[in-house]
């Protein structure tokens, strides 16, 4: 029978150790939580969809990750919120993500495309100003 090796380490290394797992452990339950709460696409969101043009309705993204367009629709009618969120999905800042699907993907960008239609950039209140010089 061969024998188990051990690393001797400090009880404050180990205790880190521990420390370290359980916080891991609890993000995973806040996230499964979270993801569970929110997997169920709401009443006022296939009402927001609906009212969509249907070039842009993202179907697909409501069916895979109800979450997500859950959020959408409720930041809709906050226009810089809205932009930023739906900037967040489609553009990976963190470095880390794997992406979407291709069809959830195209549909946020068309989705990103009609808000920007939209709400055309407001320029500063001074661009309005002519200037005679």
């Amino acid at each position: 029978m061969k024998s188990l090796e051990f690393e001797k380490v400090s009880l404050a290394e180990a205790r880190g150790e521990v420390e370290s797992h359980r916080k891991v452990e609890e993000r995973q339950r806040v996230v499964e939580r979270t993801s569970q709460a929110s997997a169920v696409l709401s009443d006022e969101t296939s009402r927001w969809i609906t009212g969509l043009p249907a070039d842009v309705r993202p179907i697909a993204c409501a069916r895979r990750f109800p979450r997500i367009a859950n959020s959408i629709a409720e930041v809709w009618r906050r226009v810089r919120q809205c932009e930023e969120y739906l900037d967040s999905l489609i553009i990976d800042a963190r470095g880390n993500r794997t992406g979407f699907p291709p069809d959830v993907a195209k549909e946020l960008r068309a989705l990103r495309s009609h808000y920007a239609d939209l709400h055309p950039q407001r320029g500063h209140a001074w661009e309005l100003v002519d200037r005679d010089d």
